[in-house]
């Protein structure tokens, strides 16, 4: 893949969450596509975002348990970016009707009091930079349909 479909693919992310209409799986049109292409088109996600006037705020890092990578057949943990609309403040309301496909799921969230760079970070630098860990809540979204239409 390149760095044009990465963008269109990208847009099409950005699209269903706007319209609310699921699209089909990446890989089925693309069966060699890779989990660098993956994060590439989540890069390519992220500069839309910001295009449209979105502050990044944090980042999360997913299937971090072992049974989490086998239910999801991912080999390791993966990451993302939170952007400052995806924040919900306590107490909010929410209306059913902004989600494709929501789930819950209960989280820790290190607050940091330093940053965290490079591809060598450890437990005790992670542990050095935080500040605090609280428990949060994690709406999840499906942009993509957990299901083969056409089957």
């Amino acid at each position: 893949m390149d760095s044009q479909l990465h963008a269109e693919l990208a847009k099409r992310l950005n699209d269903a969450e706007h319209s609310r209409v699921p699209i089909e799986q990446f890989s089925k049109h693309y069966p060699d596509m890779t989990i660098d292409d993956s994060y590439a088109i989540q890069r390519e996600w992220v500069a839309l975002k910001l295009g449209e006037g979105r502050r990044i705020i944090g980042h999360k890092i997913g299937l971090t348990s072992r049974a989490m990578q086998l239910a999801s057949k991912i080999e390791e943990p993966d990451y993302g970016t939170l952007m400052d609309d995806m924040l919900v403040a306590d107490g909010a309301r929410l209306e059913a009707a902004q989600f494709l496909n929501p789930r819950l799921e209960v989280e820790f969230a290190f607050i940091l009091a330093a940053p965290l760079k490079g591809p060598n970070v450890s437990l005790f630098d992670v542990l050095n930079a935080t500040d605090y860990v609280v428990p949060a809540l994690e709406l999840m979204d499906a942009r993509i349909e957990n299901f083969d239409r056409d089957t």
